[in-house]
Parts: C-alpha cells; structure tokens; sequence
C-alpha cells in the first residue's frame, strides 16, 4: 500500500472521466492498489452500466459465490447492506453481528459469510443526490490488513468520490427513469419476501386482479421479466428498506 496512489490524484482522475467502464475501472485499480481484492457496488441502475446483475456490479468475488448468492436468494437475508445504510461509519464485515439484532436467516447467512472463505471486508454506504445512495463492499480476501482509521476514511472517500462522478454521468437517465408508486412499492415488498400474488392481495385488503395490474405496471416501469429480477433490482435501489429495517 505505501506505492498506492493518493488520494487527490483519484479525485482528479474521476473529475476527467467521462465514461461508467472507465469510470469502473480507474476505481478497481485505486482499490487494487490498496490491498484490496474484492469490490461489489449495489445501486439500482448497475445493470444498464455493465453490471451482470440488476442492482449490483461486482469485481474479483469467485464466481461460485456469485452465483450461489444470486441462486439462493442470499441478497434477500444479507444484513450487511441495510447495516451499512444506517451507519455513518465504515465497518468491518465480521462486526456485523455485533452491531446489530440479526434474525435467524441473517445469522445463518453470516455463518456462511464466514464459512466462505471469502475473508473479511468493509462495508459502507455512498451517498448522492435525491436519495442515490448505494453500498459498496471493500473485500481483502483471507489476508485482513490492520488498517488505521484514516486510511479507512481514505477509502471510504475514494468510494464517494466515485459514486458522486457515477451520479453525475448518469443524472439525465435517472431524471427520466420511471418511479414506482407507494402501492407499487409495497407490492414490490411483498414479493421480495416470496409472496404471492393472491396473498398479498388479502394481505393488502384489495382483488388479486388489482395486484396482478400492479405487478405488471411495475414491471414495466422496472424493465424486468420476473419476480426475483425486481426483487433484486429493488433491493439496489434501497427501495425495500424501511427505515433502516431489511424487508426480511
């Protein structure tokens, strides 16, 4: 890490970038240079900037575990991504358990984290206008380094100053993006918890047929084909959290 590039030298990189793979890219070789192995951003657009999965963009994980987490429906249950929205602070991922109320899927998902051989990270959260936040995961695989906190805070800034360019290459699409309504919104809820459609027509006291339109409106309005894929991508756009809470 001493011959890793400085911070302002990233800042001025960014401020030049005019492309997301370039953008991506510079971003991966700071964290690279770093010590870092592993970098996931979860955001709601990635899929139409080169992510291979709505709502995340990922780089350097083994792809078994990809897999497996898209599969299993792990992004459903993992605590790590609403943990870090509420936290101002960057947090090593094998703190999560002591930083917050798991439920029994959580903690059998951090035992598997850990189970993983994936090794530790840092989690935090990335903040932009009109509410664009995301998550990004900072992974250093089985070799964790003793950090100090200021070189925490200079990789949790280098992460902001990425999202904020991020933002601002992609603010037209956003501004034109379609946004779901609040009843579409809880629909969107429900079926990230794996209910159907019947049910969730008695759980909001209105017809099947009335959530069927809505499902299908706010496929539309999401680009997606299916269930999972609007879970996912709702997940990235921090939709199905409330108050700071998972929908699981």
């Amino acid at each position: 890490m001493d011959n890793a590039p400085a911070l302002g030298d990233f800042v001025v990189l960014c401020k030049k970038t005019a492309d997301i793979d370039t953008l991506w890219q510079r971003a991966l070789d700071f964290f690279h240079c770093h010590g870092i192995a592993m970098v996931s951003y979860h955001i709601a657009d990635a899929a139409h900037y080169g992510g291979a999965h709505l709502g995340i963009v990922e780089d350097g994980f083994p792809e078994d575990w990809v897999c497996h987490y898209m599969d299993a429906k792990l992004y459903l249950v993992d605590p790590i991504p609403a943990l870090a929205s509420m936290r101002t602070q960057p947090f090593w991922w094998s703190e999560t358990a002591n930083l917050s109320n798991l439920s029994d899927e959580q903690a059998a998902y951090m035992e598997e984290l850990s189970a993983s051989e994936l090794g530790d990270g840092l989690a935090l959260q990335v903040y932009g206008p009109k509410t664009r936040d995301a998550y990004v995961g900072l992974g250093f695989g089985t070799k964790r380094p003793k950090l100090s906190k200021e070189q925490i805070f200079q990789l949790q800034c280098a992460a902001q100053v990425a999202h904020i360019r991020y933002c601002e290459l992609t603010e037209e699409i956003h501004l034109n993006a379609p946004r779901l309504a609040p009843r579409e919104l809880e629909v969107l809820r429900w079926i990230a918890r794996g209910k159907s459609n019947s049910v969730i027509a008695d759980i909001m006291g209105i017809s099947r047929y009335t959530v069927d339109t809505m499902t299908r409106r706010m496929f539309e309005k999401l680009k997606v084909n299916d269930r999972t894929t609007a879970a996912i991508r709702g997940l990235g756009a921090g939709l199905l959290h409330r108050n700071g809470d998972s929908v699981v």
